[in-house]
Parts: C-alpha cells; structure tokens; sequence
C-alpha cells in the first residue's frame, strides 16, 4: 500500500505534485506532538490518513479493471470448469496455510515459511481475504526470525490487499520502528489509532515514534521538550476510572496536613505541568521517611508518572511493591493491578497484560473496571465475542457505567462489519447517540463515535458530531486540529 502520510498535501490528497516531503511531515507532526500535546499530533495524522485512504481507494476504484464478461456463447461446462479450478487452487492454498501454521507451532519457522510461500503462489488472485492472510502469516514467522525488511515487505502487501488489516497494520508498525522506519511506524500506529477508535496503547505507541521523530529532526531540542504535554497526561490518566491518586479529597488532604511535604510538591508540580519532576519529589517523600501514611499512594503517584514517561521497569517495581503490601486497601490493589497490566500492553507483551487482566478480575470479582480494560484489550486483539462477554459482565456489576457502555458499543459495530451485518451496525451507531447528552463532553466518547461513523463510511454524520463537540469542548485541541484539517 502506497505511504499514505508521505503524500498528504496542504489543500488536495489528490495533487501529488504538492507532496509533503517526509523530513517536512516529520517537522510537522513533531510540532504538533509538542505543541499540542501527542494525542492531539496522532488524532490529526490518524484523520489525514484516512482522508488519503479514501482518495486512494478511489483512484484505485478508477484505475482497476473491470473483470472480463463471459461471452454468451461460452459453453456453460467451461465456465463450471474454471470455477472449480478456482476452488480447487483456493482449497490446496488453505491447507498449505494451515500446514504453515502447524510447522510455525512446532517453531519449525523456515519449513512454515516455504508451506505460507507455496499456498501465495497456488492462492487464486480473486481470493483477496486469503491471499492477505497469507501473507501476513509469513510476515508473523519473519518477524519471529527478525527478518524485519521482509516483515515490511509482507505486510505491505496484505495491507494493500486488506486496508483495515488491524494485526498486519501493528505487525508492520513494530517492524518499522524496530528499523527505524518512524515515518511509516507513525503512519501505522496513526492508522491503527482511527480504525480501533483512538485506544490508548495505540497513542503510547504512536507518542513514543513522535519522541524518536523529534530526536531525529530536531537539533538541540530544549530541555521542556522532554516535558509530557497536559493533553497527553489528562487523556492517559482518564483512562483509569476513580483513580485514587487524582481524588480531589485526598490532594487537598495532603495539602492541608503537610503543605511543605516533596508529596505536596509534587501534586504542586502536577498542577504546573512539571510532569517529569514528579517521580524524584516521590522518591523524596519515601526517602523521608520509614512510616509515611501516604506510603502507598505515594508509589502509585511515582509508578504511573514512569509509565507515562516509559520507564517500564520501575513503573511495575512500583505497582508490583503496593499490591505485594499487606496493609493495601482494594482500591489502590486494583489500580496497581490495572497499571501493571497497562505497562505490559505498552512493553507489547499482550499475553502477560492478559494474564494479570485475569488476574484482577480474581482478586476484585465485583469490580466493574477490571472486565471493561481486560475488553478493550481483547477489542484490540480482534477477540470481539470475548470482549462483548466482558462488556456485559461489566455492566452487571455497574449498569451506568458509561466508559462500560460506549466500550461496548465500538465492539458491537466492529462485530456487525466482521459479520457484515449493517443492522448490527447501525444499531450500534444508533445506540452511541443515545449517550450525546450524557457524554458530549467526554473526549473519549467524542473520539469512539466520530471515527465509528468514519470507520463505516459515514463522514456526515462523522463530521455533523465533529462540529457539536467542538462547541462542547471549545478548547479542547485534538478536535480543533481535527476540524482545522476539515
């Protein structure tokens, strides 16, 4: 597939002759990353992209060629004939796949390779789902033998195959950061942000290909550049609903009884947009002494500013050290718990953020938030029915838990267009509007419907809520670059 970003032009996606140049499109994102904040930087590349994608599937749409018409005097015996040799080459190209596969579980990489090459080369070209599957499989199996300019290479064609080929796009982004590439991982990530309806682990993602960009394109960067943005902050927080750290009762209670405290320095800092001094006011509070009261919420404050800032290990050291504690309330336990999890989302050890997902939900089986996060990861890994079952235990446990509903309701409209069930999907579509009134200033709810519709060729109605949230939320700048880029 053409490299959608590399082409957008300032007023046509159809003038190729106004391209951006790639270091100019480097520049550009970068700015925006530290200008308004990265959420914002990757919302905006995610919309560009597909506009591009739009024109570039019709352009594509124009140029292909009809497929020929049988003459009327074709003996009808012919005609039977080439279709079974169609459906014979298509079956002998899935049982090839399906050896492949077998040998990729026997860590028999090479032999799965030359069964995923031979069921290519057999796969009728009107096969398209297959023929991308295909290929994506043996980008999966080079990727494992770190061949990754042939990952790239495989990638690209089950995506041109497959333009919302989710896993290939991830694989092909992973790859391409891992070489380097961080135009075309930027691109993947911004992708993946609009089709799966901006989850957080994609703009982590998508931040971190910025902060490469930005140490590639810009020289003696100023130390505030290394700063987080209170965009991108606010958003990653949010994502953990009644956060203890972020209570309002126990920041004022800190400032209150402790006023000259490094913890009160550091709630200080957090108001001020000092983001990345607030791990070292942490260490300084803990450093102060053996039988603080505010132990605890202290390391959890310290362990979710190191995963914001990806220092991994000692965000899950923090985590791992306040559930291991015996005087943990449940509270700051299953917080702990959903931000260890979340980091191995963002070190992309999917299985290992599973296994501690289903570990929360053991240790707080009448918690709504553990199902609704353990969801959103199995909406990303493509599991839709596991991740509805997780949807409805949630609303259970919490009937009017809204972050449970419109989750939810992504996952429903993404079944319906697996399914091709438009029903389903309107339905879905349907549903998430019944919640404007509730949420039209939930940025989150914001973001899901606009690329929902957008996502099932709906830009209307896309464009429609995109204008109502702007008067909503008048100041918040991921919608506003999204509608200047209108």
């Amino acid at each position: 597939m053409a490299s959608y970003l590399r082409t957008i032009t300032g007023s046509s996606s159809s003038n190729t002759s106004s391209s951006i140049p790639t270091d100019t499109l480097g520049k550009r994102l970068v700015k925006w990353a530290l200008i308004i904040g990265v959420p914002t930087a990757v919302c905006v590349a995610a919309y560009l992209v597909y506009r591009q994608q739009q024109e570039q599937a019709k352009k594509s749409a124009t140029r292909r060629s009809p497929l020929p018409t049988p003459l009327s005097k074709v003996n009808e015996d012919t005609t039977t004939t080439s279709e079974n040799r169609l459906k014979n080459r298509l079956t002998l190209a899935i049982d090839l796949k399906n050896e492949g596969n077998l040998k990729y579980r026997e860590q028999n990489f090479n032999e799965a390779i030359e069964a995923y090459s031979r069921a290519i080369e057999v796969c009728p070209v009107e096969s398209t789902e297959e023929l991308s599957q295909f290929y994506q499989n043996r980008a999966a199996t080079w990727e494992l033998l770190k061949d990754y300019e042939k990952v790239v290479e495989d990638c690209s064609k089950a995506i041109e195959l497959n333009p919302k080929y989710v896993k290939c796009i991830q694989r092909r982004a992973r790859a391409a950061e891992t070489m380097g590439n961080f135009e075309l991982a930027l691109e993947d990530y911004s992708t993946v942000c609009f089709i799966d309806s901006y989850q957080p682990a994609y703009i982590m993602a998508a931040d971190k290909v910025l902060t490469d960009l930005a140490k590639r394109y810009l020289e003696n960067l100023p130390p505030s550049t290394a700063e987080l943005s209170k965009d991108y902050v606010r958003t990653s927080l949010n994502e953990f609903e009644d956060d203890p750290i972020l209570n309002e009762s126990f920041i004022n209670e800190i400032r209150t009884s402790q006023p000259d405290s490094s913890l009160a320095r550091a709630y200080q800092a957090f108001d001020e947009g000092r983001f990345t001094d607030i791990p070292s006011l942490c260490t300084n509070e803990l450093e102060s002494t053996d039988d603080s009261p505010y132990k605890l919420q202290t390391l959890l404050l310290r362990g979710s500013f190191y995963l914001l800032m990806g220092n991994y290990a000692e965000a899950v050291a923090d985590f791992d050290a306040i559930i291991n504690d015996p005087n943990v309330t449940e509270k700051i336990k299953m917080n702990a718990e959903l931000k260890r999890a979340n980091t191995k989302i963002h070190q992309r050890d999917l299985e290992g953020a599973m296994y501690q997902y289903d570990e929360c939900i053991r240790n707080h089986p009448n918690e709504c938030s553990p199902h609704v996060h353990r969801g959103m990861l199995k909406t990303l890994l493509e599991s839709y029915n596991e991740a509805h079952d997780d949807f409805i235990e949630a609303l259970k446990i919490s009937p009017t838990n809204l972050r449970a509903k419109y989750q939810k309701l992504i996952n429903d409209a993404k079944i319906g267009a697996k399914e091709h069930q438009s029903e389903s999907i309107e339905q879905a579509l349907n549903n998430f509007e019944e919640y404007y009134d509730t949420c039209k200033q939930d940025i989150y709810y914001a973001l899901a419907i606009t690329s929902c519709y957008l996502d099932n060729d709906r830009k209307d109605r896309a464009l429609e809520y995109l204008n109502k949230f702007v008067k909503e939320i008048p100041s918040n700048p991921t919608l506003l670059a999204l509608k200047a880029y209108e």
